[in-house]
């Protein structure tokens, strides 16, 4: 079996008395697309900020390659090889799109500026966008700088990378691209990835597994043929009726 790189055991998160994530536990295996769905409110990203420590647990723990990170503060997090992105994408407009990529090598500091510019241009024309390299982000397309945001997030080679709705504003051509991509992520530099995403057909044509949570709790886990045909996530995600 391979061994998990992320394990997620009993997780919990109460806001002001709300259980936001109630009592969640996964574990997603190296060199694995684990997509994360469910319905507005059910807990993704909270379970995403509880990951990379931008919110703190009421209870359970977290396991990153094989240490405990349960009280680990984020920039630790990420300098042990975790990174994410968010829902809005959070540039610098007037910064150039090697500038805020620099940003992502700012845990690496005993990289030389040459090593880093270079680790920059790599990462760009690896996704298809060396051209923006001494642009203003501001003056890019809304999917370049979801490109850019990824870039920030991969320059460093992380082992996990957590991505919050990737797809959000994307045509259908873009999204495919961004499929494309996201396989190569694994295949071709080895990054393991926690995919959260409303975009279904994403989400079921990239992942090797789905899991589903529902007012916070894991209603569903499996392949991707079968969470598209259980009847929870039907009745949760898509507004079905589920029959016993």
């Amino acid at each position: 079996m391979t061994p998990a790189l992320l394990a997620v055991k009993s997780l919990t998160v109460r806001f002001s008395g709300l259980v936001a994530v109630d009592n969640v536990s996964m574990s997603i295996p190296e060199r694995q697309i684990q997509g994360l769905i469910g319905p507005n409110g059910a807990g993704k990203t909270t379970l995403f900020n509880a990951i990379t420590g931008l919110v703190r647990q009421d209870s359970g723990q977290i396991r990153f390659d094989g240490v405990e990170i349960t009280a680990m503060p984020p920039h630790r997090r990420a300098a042990a090889g975790m990174r994410r992105t968010f829902q809005a994408v959070q540039l610098i407009p007037q910064f150039t799109t090697l500038e805020n990529v620099l940003i992502g090598l700012h845990a690496a500091p005993h990289t030389s500026e040459l090593a880093a510019q270079r680790a920059v241009v790599e990462v760009l024309e690896f996704l298809g966008i060396g051209p923006t390299l001494l642009r203003p982000v501001a003056e890019l397309s809304f999917a370049e700088q979801r490109l850019v945001e990824i870039a920030r997030a991969i320059v460093a080679r992380p082992q996990l990378l957590l991505l919050d709705e990737p797809a959000a504003g994307l045509s259908a051509r873009e999204v495919a691209t961004l499929d494309a991509l996201l396989r190569r992520f694994v295949t071709d530099w080895g990054i393991t990835i926690l995919l959260v995403e409303h975009v279904l057909s994403l989400v079921l044509e990239v992942s090797d597994a789905v899991t589903v949570l529902d007012n916070g709790r894991l209603i569903a886990e499996g392949s991707p043929r079968q969470i598209a045909n259980d009847k929870r996530v039907k009745a949760a995600y898509l507004g079905e009726e589920a029959h016993a």
